[in-house]
């Protein structure tokens, strides 16, 4: 029976060994990733437009329950306005992961990260697994 040493030093140690065997895969994909930048984001505001799972739009405009707004602002904080009431809360942001994860510290102080799909002037999609264990895509329009 192994320690919980041991155990500990095997695990690092097949971990050490996949993250070099990815690290060292080579792809012949001529299209590198797109390139994002966090001046889109401070540009005026984004209204969720859309909800899509595996491609296909579930929910649109007025129909979506819970429509919002962001605005984020150059120094990380965002303000999150719902559409229906008007009501506001106020958050942190930043970019990780090379740019490709957008991380919210909402007005709760509680976490939440989404891969960053695309983000150009005029549009920014973002993705999560919901509850449900479904990738949802939220798809916002750029407003000035």
């Amino acid at each position: 029976m192994f320690t919980l040493r041991a155990q500990f030093s095997v695990f690092l140690l097949v971990f050490a060994f996949w993250g070099l065997a990815l690290s060292s895969c080579q792809t012949d994909d001529d299209d590198p990733a797109p390139s994002v930048s966090s001046q889109y984001l401070t540009v005026g505001s984004w209204r969720l437009d859309a909800i899509q799972e595996a491609g296909q739009t579930v929910s649109s405009g007025s129909g979506i329950k819970d429509r919002h707004s962001f605005t984020f602002r150059p120094d990380g904080t965002y303000t999150q306005t719902f559409l229906d009431d008007g009501e506001t809360f106020d958050g942190s942001w930043m970019l990780m992961g090379s740019n490709t994860i957008l991380h919210f510290t909402d007005h709760k102080g509680d976490d939440h990260q989404y891969i960053l799909v695309s983000l150009t002037a005029t549009e920014l999609r973002y993705n999560w697994v919901n509850k449900d264990n479904v990738v949802e895509e939220y798809v916002f329009s750029a407003q000035p």
